[in-house]
């Protein structure tokens, strides 16, 4: 997500354009995995929610091609205006994205999916929003929703730095009053939304000192880091966020063991062919 509009007037170089963060990177096989099996198919038209940069959004584009269309919203301008710029720089003409609010959606019934990921949980009212999402999606479309569990993963054995981290992570979020088992709630969610019970499938990392764990908790750190010292959590001198990622490593391999990320949660249904 960048800070600012971009100018159009000084485009972003390709590399720059074309690189989605760590944590983007890293969700992207299951993300897909998870489209393909839910029913995501060549031509469909495909409504991105809280599409942020767009990542999620340029992964739909790879799998409805050319004959199908993707739209993202958010309420962000500034990542409406970054995510357009990369679908601009893939060429993209059936990619675009806008500036809304779930609350009036500018459609009619013409999306065959709605998809979205780790955004449910920081809504107020993720069941209220999905009514509305839904009232967008054709008879027989898919929803499809990936969330996460905060409160799963751990480290075998304990490892203090990793542990500690893992706590500041925690607390952050808690205090933010973001539903930390969105993932778990996919199901209770849906089916109070008045959606058909979903299929639910379990993605995650786990490993030790070579995985992509630490990597993963660090930059997340990194961007939480503000929200940390203003909500009292940990102070920059405490987090010492330039070496965080080695520190870990270095617990990790002191201790020959291992950790686990909080577990990324897939649901997804289709709604009936004839709307009751």
């Amino acid at each position: 997500m960048t800070s600012g509009p971009i100018a159009q007037s000084q485009p972003l170089d390709q590399a720059t354009i074309d690189a989605p963060t760590l944590s983007a990177r890293a969700f992207e096989p299951h993300t897909r995995s998870v489209f393909l099996d839910a029913g995501l198919e060549p031509g469909m038209r495909v409504l991105d929610a809280w599409s942020g940069s767009g990542d999620v959004a340029l992964i739909a584009r790879e799998i409805v091609g050319p004959y199908g269309h993707v739209t993202g919203f958010d309420g962000s301008p500034a990542s409406v205006g970054y995510a357009g710029e990369r679908a601009r720089s893939r060429d993209y003409d059936n990619v675009d994205f806008l500036v809304a609010d779930v609350s009036s959606l500018p459609f009619g019934v013409e999306f065959d999916a709605i998809v979205g990921r780790v955004v449910l949980m920081y809504r107020l009212d993720p069941v209220a929003d999905l009514r509305a999402l839904v009232s967008c999606l054709k008879p027989g479309g898919l929803v499809v929703f990936q969330e996460t569990d905060l409160l799963s993963g751990k480290t075998v054995p304990p490892a203090p730095v990793v542990e500690e981290v893992r706590t500041w992570m925690l607390d952050a979020f808690a205090q933010a009053g973001i539903e930390m088992e969105m993932g778990h709630k996919l199901y209770q969610t849906f089916k109070a939304a008045g959606l058909p019970a979903p299929d639910m499938e379990i993605d995650g990392f786990i490993g030790g000192v070579e995985d992509v764990s630490p990597a993963l908790f660090a930059n997340v750190i990194r961007m939480l880091l503000p929200h940390l010292e203003a909500l009292g959590v940990a102070t920059a001198d405490k987090v010492q966020i330039d070496t965080l990622e080695q520190r870990m490593r270095a617990d990790l391999a002191r201790t020959g063991g291992v950790m686990s990320t909080p577990l990324l949660i897939a649901a997804w249904t289709r709604l009936p062919l004839q709307r009751s």
